[in-house]
């Protein structure tokens, strides 16, 4: 086998693996929540820090456009009081999360 075919086989299996990896619940759970942490993060921004309603009409847009649940970022934007603290909004979009499921 020559040079050019092995670089061939190996692009070959690396796209098979890219192609056929399925990323697991709690990868997808995990980005999801990262993208509901940084919507809100961006709202707390624009609304009681700015207070710039343009910038704040513009995210809650985007909100509608992606789809995303109104009430979970509700609840992570008046839930706690440091959106910051990663443990703090992860544990309170936990706890909203485990009124769905139940």
């Amino acid at each position: 086998m020559n040079q050019s075919s092995t670089k061939t086989a190996d692009v070959r299996k690396q796209e098979t693996l890219l192609t056929t990896a399925q990323p697991t619940a709690e990868c997808r759970l995990r980005n999801d929540r990262q993208s509901y942490f940084a919507i809100t993060r961006a709202l707390v921004q624009a609304q009681f820090v700015l207070a710039d309603g343009v910038l704040s009409q513009r995210l809650w847009q985007e909100v509608a456009d992606r789809d995303m649940e109104v009430g979970r970022i509700l609840n992570l934007l008046y839930g706690c009081w440091f959106q910051d603290d990663e443990t703090e909004m992860t544990a309170l979009d936990d706890a909203f999360l485990a009124l769905h499921v139940s």
